[in-house]
């Protein structure tokens, strides 16, 4: 039902884009290619993000060569988790949540050596999870903890971090959605593997009511929870600082992921030059109509 609604949406005067639209209407006129290292590229990212104020997250250590495997150990330090990332990765592949536990760590809830840490390290570097199979950067990184405000929308047991996705055209906030890790999916917010997309009121952050795959929900489908009309944490700080960032990397329509971590509150995880479109799902309404 909610997919033959969204065709009708497709073909009717509720203004929702396309892929089409979106790259001739949008990205080709907006985003210059010649910008697209800006976000493409994370750590560089991160380091035009830092340098103008805006909180990321920490990076504890940089593989950019087999001999800088070396010194990851001691970079993570006496910290109990953290995340590696391929710096020109997409769709979350080759990300792994690295935990300690007692003198060792765990991954997806599997034991892990140092030994196989640094394999994984070797495949990022190698190209096995980047766009063109090329070689790549691996980093490792803070990991987050979900701010306790957010403890209402995920279901007990979920480990996984939720993130904002927030669409601006240049300075303009056009649609937001909350993405949710569920046991479904493995505790990943992903849409594409379970996860839920929950609609944002962008003039008050309150959240609205969600999707997961084609399905448009009112309740958390694990907790039975209703999901419209609660408190996004840290909305306003979003909205201002996400504001801010399209003049930082040159690109005039963006996708700017927020986590709102426990202790240091808003940080900007990831900035996309292409952002999916799925958000009108969760929002029930176009981007188009809101462009206009």
């Amino acid at each position: 039902m909610a997919l033959a609604m969204f065709r009708n949406m497709l073909s009717g005067e509720h203004g929702v884009l396309g892929i089409n639209g979106r790259n001739l209407d949008l990205i080709y006129p907006l985003n210059d290619r010649k910008h697209f290292p800006n976000v493409d590229d994370k750590l560089l990212c991160k380091k035009l993000l830092s340098e103008a104020g805006i909180p990321v997250p920490k990076t504890y250590h940089v593989i950019d060569s087999p001999s800088a495997l070396d010194g990851w150990t001691k970079s993570v330090g006496n910290t109990d988790s953290f995340v590696v990332k391929p710096n020109c990765g997409y769709g979350g592949n080759g990300i792994i949540l690295v935990r300690r536990d007692g003198d060792g760590w765990v991954v997806g809830g599997e034991p892990c050596t140092e030994e196989d840490i640094s394999f994984h390290v070797l495949e990022i570097f190698n190209g096995a999870f980047s766009r063109d199979n090329v070689s790549d950067t691996a980093y490792m990184e803070q990991m987050v903890v979900n701010h306790r405000d957010l403890a209402q929308f995920i279901g007990e047991g979920v480990s996984g971090v939720a993130d904002m996705r927030l669409i601006f055209r240049e300075t303009e906030l056009v649609m937001a959605m909350m993405r949710l890790p569920t046991r479904k999916s493995g505790g990943r917010a992903n849409l594409h593997q379970g996860g839920l997309g929950i609609g944002i009121d962008i003039s008050n952050g309150k959240s609205l009511q969600g999707c997961q795959g084609n399905d448009v929900i009112s309740h958390h489908p694990e907790t039975g929870e209703p999901l419209p009309d609660k408190s996004i944490p840290f909305w306003r700080e979003m909205a201002e600082s996400g504001s801010r960032i399209s003049d930082v990397v040159g690109l005039g329509y963006i996708g700017v992921d927020f986590v709102c971590d426990d202790t240091e509150g808003p940080l900007v995880l990831e900035v996309n030059a292409r952002p999916g479109l799925n958000i009108q799902i969760a929002n029930q309404a176009g981007l188009r109509a809101r462009l206009i």
